[in-house]
């Protein structure tokens, strides 16, 4: 199994939960170690798929969690960071979603796209990031009949979760970090946020036999925030 963006809180605990479950987890990220890679690179996705091979002879799952974001008004967002986010988020998932499905048809395997709220629902000052994170999930769709029927393809939609971007939206809303999470919380129907423990608990269900007449779905861990 490949997971990228490890470093994060998200997906920190996706290599833990799957470590725990008994996979092997390659574990990528953007700066540092044999598996570091900037996604936005088509050569780096190639090669990063290249060492997992290497290293452990097949790929059975691919958990495409890596992002980044930056919040700005439409009319004050510089159109090279408009790209760099499509290009990292959505861009480096397709790079990846190509070069790793040979493997995966081989294995019969599986891909998972982080995706998020705000690609279902779309945010203010967040465009760049909610366009690419709504084209992951028609990215999912169109791979999963694509792909169908030896690799299954899902998403996941987070809402609120308790990760280091709060603090993003926390200063571009001129609120504490403790006041974003009551914000968000206090909108939220069942008034909590999620943990990174439970999107990696979705993720898991995903790749999981359990799932096997799964493909092209979107689950949402969001409190109700949505309900697409």
């Amino acid at each position: 199994m490949l997971v990228t963006g490890s470093a994060g809180g998200i997906g920190r605990s996706l290599v833990m939960r799957f470590s725990a479950d008994g996979w092997q987890v390659a574990a990528s990220t953007h700066h540092g170690g044999e598996l570091a890679a900037d996604l936005a690179d088509p050569g780096h996705a190639a090669r990063l798929i290249d060492r997992v091979i290497e290293r452990f002879g097949r790929l059975d799952a691919l958990i495409v969690n890596h992002a980044t974001m930056a919040m700005a008004a439409m009319d004050e967002h510089d159109p090279s960071d408009w790209w760099r986010i499509v290009d990292t988020n959505l861009s480096g998932a397709f790079y990846l979603a190509r070069d790793a499905a040979p493997h995966l048809v081989a294995a019969n395997g599986s891909i998972v796209f982080i995706s998020s709220e705000w690609g279902v629902s779309g945010w203010p000052r967040a465009t760049a990031y909610a366009a690419s994170k709504a084209g992951l999930i028609g990215l999912t769709r169109a791979l999963a009949r694509e792909l169908a029927p030896t690799v299954r393809v899902n998403a996941v939609a987070p809402g609120a979760i308790d990760t280091a971007q709060l603090e993003i939206d926390a200063r571009d809303a001129n609120l504490t970090l403790a006041e974003i999470r009551a914000q968000y919380a206090r909108t939220a129907p069942l008034q909590r946020i999620g943990t990174p423990a439970e999107v990696a608990a979705s993720v898991a269900f995903l790749v999981s036999a359990d799932a096997a007449n799964y493909t092209g779905q979107v689950l949402h861990p969001n409190a109700g925030t949505t309900t697409p």
